[in-house]
């Protein structure tokens, strides 16, 4: 029993020290150093959860229950018939032996123990904490249709998010922290802030899209703060307009270091061109089960279809299916006919097993690339969806396992034409081949200005036209032009007027010119693709048109500094102007345009571009988040009802197309609008599929590749916990126990 007390102080002094060192390191600026070196060796970190004056007197409480003890007389009353024992009773009075009366007193040990837990407790020891205090960190979240799959319960999404609070509830309070999430896109959850209840909130409000990854911009987000390209103290020191050439940077920009964490399962393309700079990625992926490289999903990779030019009640319909699995799969595609886009009309299977009778598995990691479907019996101008579902499939990944495609219906432009007889307009509106691209009507020029507004003003304003053609006359007035796209040829659209005698010169006024010819043209635009060889084009007499408005397009150009042919924007529409006519007013040719090949292409262009024509092909098969261009005249507003029922109106304002970029959604859109010809309720469809490799192929990659750097994949950092409250228990405990042994008078 004697070793028992001296064993008690060396394990107290052993206790004693490491709570020294760690707030010593604390005391002289070192705290951060001890953070990171406790948790990359033994996963600790601590926290002072009291101000650095009272810790220092919590720590200063040991030492004076040593010293009060020291100074503690404890004596037996002894009776002293004689001098000679007065030496031996004065020696207990002098503390020269250090443990005279405290090397037996278990009480002492018992204080001085419970006092110690009491002070790691205020260390606030963690488990798996936060390795520095008053960083920035950045959580970029990885919402993208992958991380929908279902291999990592519940999804991935939910395991990043899991992962992403847990780093959260490691930071300390002085941490600044920042929630970035994307997809093909990206958007800043929650800027830079300390309050991680506000963090947690935008981690827990991130929700899987279905659109592709694209990583680039969620970088450069990150980068904003870490990286800056300019300096505002430069700005402020550099001298204002500096001679062109000689700029030169006074103070270089500081950038902020920041950790950042990156949740993803790597399925987006390398970004070579970003640097990571003052960007300390860490990167984590979801634990999928590893299948050798494999992946358990089979999905669709590619559905078109299209119309037999030898008869066109028949729809060939082609898709590609790839087995991303380690084992072959035994799927079944099926092609569903969806007439009005909901009603089941009839499936086929595809052309091999009906054929066959039988079905052929798809065999380990390899793609069907020639799976054809033929539909027979499917009228022109029906609204049809075809729907291709993979039955019989069960994957970690259903968004690919169905796919859609819209046939397209026909419509033609409605086309007018004012003016005297012109006979290259006749031949090309007149064939065949354009009568099944546009109705066209024809008036002569004094219906401009006609007493009855029902020969030309009344329906032009309704918008009953697409496209209207001005041949050598226009309006007189801007409020006479039509609610349709328009055409100018040899005129010009109010308020410009046409020079000549008697026509005085002025700022609207447009000058003729004789001979000029082309120098050079546009090819981008829409009524422009295709037309090779215009230079050859000769012009006997064209007019100079005054100051055009802004974001006109020179679309045609001819010596002498002319413009031959413009497209003038006009609120929704498109004014086409050609400063020449083809015809004189005497019937003679003015140009040779219309006997070159380019010239009826021209005209199908015009057509085709500013007519809102439709023909029977399918429509363009769109991706998440990809836009929709909806070219559909005078219509002021419509109507987007998405795959899941959700209605909004667009408005079209001031441009001549909607473009519908609320295309999130995979299935089949619904666009609807009043008909401004009065034929009713109009609709047109359009389907948004994945048809995305990297995305359907949902093997974990365990490295990315960001600039010249490559990252690995690091294993998640583990929940932390607090342990603060253990020690103080154990604090309470010792109390206790040293209350009962002083009542009981116990020694050893």
């Amino acid at each position: 029993m004697r070793t028992v007390f001296p064993v008690g102080v060396v394990l107290l002094v052993l206790l004693a020290i490491p709570g020294l060192v760690v707030f010593a390191a604390d005391l002289f600026g070192y705290g951060d150093a001890i953070n990171a070196w406790l948790e990359g060796r033994l996963g600790l970190s601590h926290r002072v959860a009291l101000g650095l004056p009272a810790a220092f007197a919590m720590f200063c409480i040991p030492p004076l229950i040593v010293l009060l003890y020291f100074l503690r007389l404890k004596r037996k009353p002894v009776s002293v018939p004689s001098t000679f024992l007065w030496k031996k009773s004065i020696e207990d009075l002098h503390v020269n032996r250090l443990m005279q009366w405290i090397r037996r007193n278990i009480l002492l040990l018992l204080q001085l123990f419970a006092v110690m837990l009491m002070i790691y407790g205020v260390l606030g020891p963690r488990l798996h904490g936060a390795i520095l205090g008053g960083k920035h960190y950045i959580l970029i979240l990885d919402n993208s249709a992958s991380m929908s799959a279902t291999d990592v319960s519940p999804d991935r999404l939910a395991w990043a998010k899991a992962e992403a609070i847990k780093e959260i509830d490691a930071a300390t309070d002085s941490d600044s922290g920042m929630v970035i999430a994307f997809s093909d896109a990206a958007e800043i959850r929650q800027g830079y802030t300390t309050n991680r209840g506000e963090l947690r909130n935008a981690v827990n409000a991130v929700t899987a899209t279905q659109r592709a990854t694209k990583i680039d911009e969620a970088l450069s987000l990150a980068a904003s703060l870490a990286n800056p390209l300019r300096s505002t103290e430069n700005e402020a020191a550099a001298p204002p307009n500096p001679e062109p050439g000689k700029e030169r940077t006074y103070v270089a920009p500081e950038g902020l270091q920041a950790d950042v964490h990156l949740y993803s399962d790597g399925k987006f393309p390398p970004v070579p061109e970003f640097a990571l700079a003052n960007l300390n990625l860490t990167y984590h992926v979801p634990p999928a089960p590893d299948e050798q490289g494999a992946s358990d999903n089979v999905g669709i990779l590619r559905l078109d279809a299209e119309r037999d030019p030898e008869d066109a009640t028949k729809v060939i319909a082609r898709a590609t299916v790839r087995n991303y699995r380690a084992a072959d799969a035994d799927v079944r595609p099926r092609l569903e006919v969806l007439e009005g886009g909901t009603r089941l009309a009839a499936s086929y299977d595809d052309d091999d097993s009906r054929r066959d009778k039988r079905r052929t598995p798809l065999r380990a990691r390899t793609e069907r690339a020639d799976l054809t479907f033929t539909l027979p019996d499917l009228p022109e101008n029906t609204d049809i969806v075809l729907r291709l579902r993979l039955d019989g499939n069960k994957d970690a990944f259903p968004l690919d396992d169905t796919a859609w495609v819209v046939l397209g219906v026909v419509r033609k432009a409605r086309v007018l034409i004012v003016g005297p007889d012109n006979r290259p307009l006749r031949y090309f509106f007149d064939s065949e081949a354009t009568k099944k691209l546009a109705d066209t009507a024809y008036l002569p020029a004094s219906a401009l200005t006609s007493a009855d507004p029902k020969d030309y003003l009344t329906p032009a304003r309704d918008g009953k036209y697409d496209l209207v053609i001005f041949d050598r006359c226009a309006p007189d007035a801007v409020d006479k032009l039509p609610t349709a796209n328009t055409l100018f040829i040899g005129a010009v659209p109010p308020p410009l007027v046409l020079g000549g005698q008697g026509v005085p010169m002025g700022p609207n006024v447009a000058e003729p010119v004789a001979g000029p010819s082309v120098r050079g043209w546009q090819s981008r635009h829409p009524v422009m693709r295709g037309l090779q060889a215009l230079d050859e084009v000769d012009v006997s007499e064209a007019y100079r048109l005054p100051e055009l408005p802004a974001r006109t397009q020179r679309l045609i150009e001819g010596t002498q500094n002319l413009v031959l042919l413009a497209a003038v924007p006009r609120q929704a529409f498109t004014d086409l102007v050609m400063s020449f006519p083809l015809m004189t007013d005497d019937n003679k040719w003015n140009t040779n345009w219309p006997l070159k090949v380019s010239f009826p292409l021209f005209l199908r262009n015009v057509v085709m571009a500013l007519g809102n024509v439709r023909d029977a092909a399918t429509e363009d098969a769109l991706k998440p988040g990809q836009v929709k261009v909806l070219r559909l005249g005078s219509v002021p507003e419509v109507r987007l009802t998405k795959p899941d029922g959700d209605t909004q109106t667009l408005t079209r304002g001031s441009r001549p197309d909607y473009l519908v970029t609320q295309t999130e959604q995979l299935g089949v859109h619904v666009v609807r609008w009043a008909d401004p010809a009065g034929k009713g309720e109009q609709s047109r469809r359009f389907a948004v599929n994945l048809f995305d490799g990297l995305e359907s192929d949902l093997a974990v990659l365990k490295e990315v590749k960001i600039g010249n750097a490559t990252i690995a994949a690091d294993a998640p950092r583990k929940q932390p916990r607090d342990l603060w409250k253990y020690p103080v228990l154990l604090g309470l405990l010792a109390l206790v126990v040293e209350w009962w042994v002083y009542n009981k008078r116990v020694q050893i």
